[in-house]
């Protein structure tokens, strides 16, 4: 966290990667893993969003036997996914499998909005009928509807080669200052598309078009996206399993598919019906406490004008403190610089 304040501190340029929430976010999740109780309700959740989805089996929980300390889960009866001649051997295909992990994760992602974030070759096994077994969930993904949505639209636009609407997505949700040219940043992405699809499948990268996106935030001063750091390096880590198992994967025709599908499914009519009585819904039980809502707000607004209100929520006040207590510290590592620079100059003398 120091390190992190001291970079964004002295090279402005860093600002918008959010170095200091990424860590705070590293915090965070290592906090969970450190309770066992957290990891099983993760794989518990996991289960059941993926319960009907063929080829894809989590371990249940035991919950009375799982504690803090304790995971106790189905013992797995499989082979390691690193294990590519022993999965050969009987006569399992790779390849049917590469492209399983693939979708899986993209569906889990889009559709589920939450995802396994740690697949790489050590927690993936494959039973005896193909089945993939994943294991240990302490890092998890989560996504909300909007951000679903988008990453949906913008894998699906780079597919299509429609950078255009792929610019499009990108302003929509807020991930591009509104002075930039929508045109110039259209530009920017078939600089990257165009080059990738112009390859051979064994060629075309989920990561090198992350990787070249990453160079193209700096060039339109784009922020890091907290929410979607766990999802790009889980994209990458799957692709790079899936390359081990098939290297011709071509993970665009694998992706396509899936995202379609969704696609499909959130602009159906009927979803969208019934997602509007559902909103509808939710807005009608809370009209009888309107009037007290809205005395509330006032309340909140005059201790706001009068200063007497601080907004901000807890999180973002853990943060502050965090960055208060390294201003602190680094104001003494300078001190203390400062101090010897004199000493030497002193003793030179």
């Amino acid at each position: 966290m120091l390190l992190a304040y001291i970079v964004q501190f002295f090279l402005k340029k860093t600002k918008r990667l959010k170095l200091i929430e990424i860590v705070q976010l590293l915090r965070e999740v290592t906090n969970v893993e450190m309770d066992l109780r957290f990891e099983a309700a993760a794989a518990n959740e996991l289960k059941e969003n993926t319960k009907k989805d063929v080829g894809f089996k989590v371990p249940k929980i035991y919950w009375n036997q799982t504690s803090k300390k304790v995971l106790c889960l189905d013992k797995i009866d499989g082979i390691s996914i690193r294990e590519i001649e022993n999965l050969k051997s009987l006569n399992i295909d790779t390849k049917k499998i590469a492209q399983n992990i693939i979708q899986h994760f993209l569906r889990h992602a889009v559709r589920d909005g939450f995802f396994h974030a740690d697949m790489h070759q050590g927690n993936l096994f494959i039973s005896k009928n193909g089945d993939i077994i994943p294991v240990d969930f302490g890092i998890m993904g989560r996504l909300d509807k909007n951000n679903r949505k988008y990453l949906a639209e913008i894998l699906y636009g780079f597919i299509k080669r429609d950078y255009k609407k792929v610019a499009e997505i990108h302003f929509i949700a807020g991930l591009v200052p509104k002075e930039t040219s929508k045109e110039d940043f259209a530009q920017a992405l078939r600089s990257i598309g165009e080059p990738i699809f112009g390859q051979s499948a064994k060629n075309i990268s989920g990561g090198k078009l992350l990787a070249q996106l990453f160079e193209v935030t700096e060039k339109f001063n784009m922020e890091t996206q907290i929410q979607l750091l766990l999802l790009q390096k889980t994209m990458v880590v799957v692709e790079g399993v899936s390359r081990k198992l098939d290297p011709d994967t071509n993970i665009w025709n694998v992706s396509r598919p899936i995202l379609e599908n969704w696609l499909k499914e959130v602009k159906d009519p009927v979803n969208k019906v019934n997602e509007f009585v559902n909103e509808t819904s939710e807005i009608l039980k809370k009209l009888p406490n309107f009037p007290v809502m809205m005395d509330r707000a006032n309340d909140i607004m005059t201790l706001i004008a009068e200063g007497k209100f601080n907004p901000n929520n807890l999180s973002y006040r853990n943060l502050r403190e965090e960055e208060l207590k390294l201003e602190l510290i680094r104001n003494k590592i300078l001190g203390g610089v400062l101090v010897l620079v004199i000493f030497v100059l002193l003793v030179l003398k």
